[in-house]
């Protein structure tokens, strides 16, 4: 019964081990988005690989207060991007959000379940660095 017992544990601190990676602490290994044209379109997808610049993204984001609530934009984002996470341990996984300049508001594309409100110095920020990588 011991062993049983013994083996189990161990089992389980082998696979939360597994499962808690250092993911949180992991910036993108990339960027990808496309903004949106005056007219209406989305222009080309462009990647942001520099190491500096996908830390400051993901800092900036990470200091946005999320809500568990729909983003309440009809219009298209002026940015779609995705943050892809490339950790060494386990497989690529990938974020996609919508940034909306003008109502400083940043949320899920789909689905639109979750949003967060940007300060001004963050929308001008992230504004500067998509329109500099094109």
């Amino acid at each position: 019964m011991k062993r049983m017992l013994a083996g189990c544990v161990i089992c389980a601190g082998l696979l939360l081990g597994g499962c808690a990676s250092s993911e949180e602490n992991l910036n993108p290994s990339r960027i990808e988005y496309q903004t949106l044209n005056a007219d209406g379109d989305y222009g080309p997808m462009n990647s942001i690989t520099d190491r500096e610049t996908n830390a400051r993204i993901d800092e900036m984001t990470k200091k946005v207060e999320w809500e568990d609530q729909p983003v309440p934009i009809e219009r298209d984002p002026d940015v779609k991007a995705t943050f892809v996470y490339t950790p060494d341990d386990a497989p690529e996984r990938s974020l996609d959000f919508g940034i909306w300049y003008e109502e400083q508001m940043m949320g899920g594309i789909n689905p639109k379940d979750s949003r967060g409100e940007l300060t001004a110095e963050q929308v001008t920020r992230l504004q500067a660095i998509f329109d500099e990588s094109e």
